[in-house]
């Protein structure tokens, strides 16, 4: 029932997310319209996020589903180092856009006659480029620390059952990585976000400027959609990096000498898919809190 539960769940995410960051891209890479051009900065940095989506969606939600369905893990060493590297660069360089978007749309809220000559098209593509540069140097270790292995199904036997896992030279720098993991990419640009958000919204809903009433409704709009992207963020992800934080403090040694508890086994697949799943919920915010698609 578990495994069919989580079939039907990453079908469904899988479809959502393909259609949803395929629309965003098409929808945002369009002619701007005069009324969205103060946006540019925003857009280009949007387009990027849905490029993240698009790679979770499209290379890890698969290899993710067929695992569970296979219970061995069939797709040989290769994609046991990239498909956690993939995963990881992704969410991070996700995160990190989303903290690009909020000082972009902060400064903008709070400075918008020099904001437009701050974030040209130059640095914001600069910005992109150490966004991917960064996540992929934060994320680099797994690349050699995940490995494909075997362990014997039935002791004496020549019977093996491969699988992929992190395989550290020491338990501690496992912990130690895990958790500068979770810091830098979750609770850090989590929190400072927000602390922008807040900041940017209580301004907006403040203003008595010489702001047109339309474009004054078109920066609520954005400002509202980029809090709706960081509290999404903030709630998909949190339920798998505490499990792996606290698989990783309680239970320090191999998986042939201690086995997590049944729940942690039982949950811990439904956690990860709500993970994944951020990056198919993403677009329905596009449309529902930013009117993206109109």
């Amino acid at each position: 029932p578990v495994t069919i539960s989580l079939t039907i769940l990453y079908l469904f995410s899988f479809v959502v997310g393909f259609v949803g960051n395929i629309m965003s891209i098409k929808v945002l890479t369009r002619k701007r319209s005069s009324r969205m051009s103060s946006l540019s900065a925003t857009r280009s940095l949007l387009i990027n996020l849905a490029i993240c989506d698009l790679m979770v969606v499209c290379v890890c939600m698969p290899i993710t589903a067929g695992n569970l369905i296979y219970k061995a893990w069939v797709y040989g060493d290769f994609l046991c180092r990239a498909v956690p590297f993939i995963q990881a660069v992704s969410v991070s360089a996700s995160v990190l856009s989303l903290t690009v978007i909020s000082v972009n749309r902060y400064y903008s809220v709070h400075n918008p006659l020099n904001a437009r000559s701050f974030f040209t098209q130059r640095k914001i593509l600069s910005a992109i480029l150490v966004v991917w540069v960064l996540s992929s140097g934060i994320c680099m270790p797994l690349i050699f620390m995940n490995k494909r292995d075997e362990i014997g199904v039935v002791e004496g036997l020549p019977l093996v059952f491969p699988i992929c896992r992190e395989i550290w030279p020491q338990e501690r720098l496992k912990q130690a990585y895990n958790f500068l993991l979770f810091c830098a990419l979750y609770c850090l640009p989590v929190l400072f976000n927000m602390v922008i958000c807040f900041l940017t919204v209580r301004r907006l809903w403040s203003l008595t400027p010489p702001l047109p009433a339309s474009r004054l409704k078109i920066r609520k709009k954005v400002a509202q959609m980029v809090v709706a992207l960081v509290l999404l963020f903030a709630i998909s992800w949190l339920p798998v990096y505490m499990m792996d934080i606290w698989i990783d403090f309680n239970i320090p040694k191999s998986m042939q000498e201690v086995t997590p508890s049944p729940w942690i086994l039982q949950l811990r697949p439904f956690a990860q898919w709500l993970g994944l799943n951020n990056s198919s919920l993403n677009p329905i915010c596009y449309c529902f809190v930013g009117n993206l698609y109109r």
